[in-house]
């Protein structure tokens, strides 16, 4: 015969709820969401933007979320996934995001709240590595960078023209694909290379891009050669073809 002490009768529910959740592969743990910005928590005004959370429960198959901004107790969102389509500066602010099992008791905890910050439409800067001036057989490489943010964007070059009328023509360099990653390099210059060049740059579905960078001019020179046979100095430049009468 087992006699049962009052304090061990006290503790029964707790050992059979114990025994519960391990047999049915849970614990007392609720799981803590993670929130993901896309294309980044950097983003400009006009950008479709992507709230979304994330959260890791074993034995969950439906989950209902809540969204909230700067701390509110007001659930602005119950989908996973929140879009703006086109975002603006009063969406900035920090974002948390909880959930519930459908049709279940368990409850995730809130998340950490994740920053998002709205800039006017950025500007594209352009750099030149490692000099404007250059010699036949010089390498040069454009850089091209979007002021405050470096994540997702493709790059676009081009070459700047004045028309007859004193408007700016923009031509895309046929190979404007070697400029992947913000860099264009030329690795052996030539005179066709003397040009004024810019660049852009865009990402996400649907396209944003930014604006025209600044201009940058490129001066390729011939090299300096002696002719011996008529006795002249001879300097070739891209443009202009000076000669010198050595007597």
């Amino acid at each position: 015969m087992i006699i049962w002490s009052d304090m061990e009768f006290g503790q029964l529910p707790f050992v059979f709820l114990l025994i519960s959740n391990i047999h049915s592969g849970h614990t007392d743990e609720r799981p803590k969401p993670k929130v993901s910005i896309k294309p980044d928590q950097h983003v400009f005004r006009g950008e479709t933007v992507t709230l979304r959370c994330d959260i890791d429960g074993e034995g969950v198959t439906s989950w209902k979320y809540s969204w909230y901004k700067d701390g509110s107790d007001s659930v602005f969102s119950d989908l996973q996934e929140h879009t703006f389509s086109s975002v603006t500066e009063s969406d900035a602010g920090k974002y948390s995001c909880y959930g519930a099992e459908r049709g279940g008791s368990r409850t995730s905890n809130i998340s950490d709240e994740v920053t998002l910050t709205v800039s006017d439409r950025p500007e594209a800067v352009l750099s030149v590595s490692p000099q404007k001036w250059l010699t036949e057989g010089d390498p040069v490489t454009l850089i091209c960078e979007v002021k405050g943010s470096s994540t997702g964007w493709t790059f676009s070059w081009y070459t700047e023209t004045v028309l007859s009328d004193n408007r700016n023509h923009y031509e895309l360099l046929s190979d404007s694909s070697r400029g992947a990653g913000g860099n264009y390099t030329v690795s052996s210059a030539a005179l066709k290379h003397t040009g004024v060049y810019m660049c852009t740059a865009e990402r996400g579905k649907p396209v944003y891009d930014t604006w025209y960078s600044n201009t940058q001019p490129l001066w390729v020179t011939g090299e300096f050669r002696l002719n011996h046979r008529t006795n002249e100095t001879v300097l070739k430049f891209s443009l202009i073809f000076l000669e010198l009468n050595v007597p």
